[in-house]
Formats: structure tokens, C-alpha cells, sequence
């Protein structure tokens, strides 16, 4: 039997500035540690200023995000990420994540006090269902370091809690 249930959409945003004293190559590279993305075959811009370039990717769809999910979790940052991802009224906010680190392949997130001293690259997330679910998939919260109350791809797809396990 075909589903005939939509899937919400997720578009994410990443974007950095090139500064003077930057390779543009090597920015993409950072940004690659975040977002894995193909510059012929995603939507890549360059916009150039007088004093430097801004690099916008465009990428839709959660698998975008796979790589970035493992990675808090890998760095046992999870709660730190949620703390930054979500606002107080449960709206979803850009993530930051320090330049330098990224290049040398380490995602290391900044909060606005604390910035990449060569800028930050930045994640817009929009999410058609509850940004909650976004984030317990994404980010969900822990309990004695490992993850509490993480939904399904399946339910990140189709914006509803299964609570058969509750």
C-alpha cells in the first residue's frame, strides 16, 4: 500500500564570508565539514563585495544534515548544540560554527559571545513541521550523556511523534 502522507520540507542555508587574506577553496572546504555539498551540483553562489566574498549554499532535504547529526554526537555536544539551535519560544535559530576549526575538519559551534575570529559559518535551518521534532532529531536532549527522547528519520519526515515508546 502507497503513503500518500507528504514529507515536510527542510531547506538549509550555510553561508561564510571571504575575506582578503582567504582562499575561497579552502573556505568551501570548512564549510564541506558542516554541510557535504558539490559545487556543480548544488546551489552554490559566490556574491562578491569590495572587500570580500560572501559563499551561500542551498541544500534541501535531511540527508544534507546526516553528516553534521553524527558529528554532535560524536563531540558529545549535543545539549550544547539543542541550547543554541532553539530559541526560548521553541523557534529554531542559526547555528554558528568556528571557521579554523572547520578547515581542519572539526565542528566546533560558537555562540554569539564567542566568534571565529575570521568570521563564522552559519546554518539556517527551516523545517515545515515543529522545530521541537527538528531538534530532538537533530539534537535531541541527554541524560548521563546519552540522548533521551530522539524521534525517528520517519518522524522528522512526517512531523509527528510516534508514542507507542512513552
Amino acid at each position: 500500500m502507497e503513503s500518500t502522507e507528504k514529507e515536510l520540507s527542510i531547506s538549509l542555508v550555510l553561508e561564510a564570508m571571504v575575506y582578503p587574506t582567504e582562499d575561497t577553496g579552502r573556505v568551501m572546504r570548512a564549510m564541506k565539514t558542516i554541510i557535504p555539498f558539490n559545487e556543480e551540483a548544488d546551489d552554490v553562489e559566490l556574491e562578491s563585495t569590495e572587500s570580500s566574498k560572501l559563499i551561500r549554499v542551498r541544500k534541501e532535504g535531511h540527508e544534507a544534515l546526516i553528516k553534521l547529526r553524527a558529528s554532535f554526537r560524536n563531540n558529545r555536544v549535543l545539549d550544547t548544540a539543542r541550547s543554541l539551535l532553539l530559541g526560548r519560544r521553541g523557534e529554531l535559530r542559526t547555528l554558528r560554527f568556528h571557521k579554523q576549526a572547520a578547515y581542519v575538519g572539526k565542528v566546533r559551534l560558537c555562540d554569539e559571545d564567542e566568534i571565529s575570529p575570521l568570521g563564522a559559518i552559519s546554518l539556517s535551518i527551516e523545517y515545515g513541521g515543529d522545530a521541537i521534532i527538528l531538534a530532538d532529531w537533530l539534537t535531541p536532549r541527554t541524560e548521563k550523556g546519552r540522548p533521551i527522547g530522539e524521534v525517528s528519520t520517519q518522524m522528522l519526515l512526517h512531523g509527528r511523534r510516534s508514542y507507542i515508546d512513552d
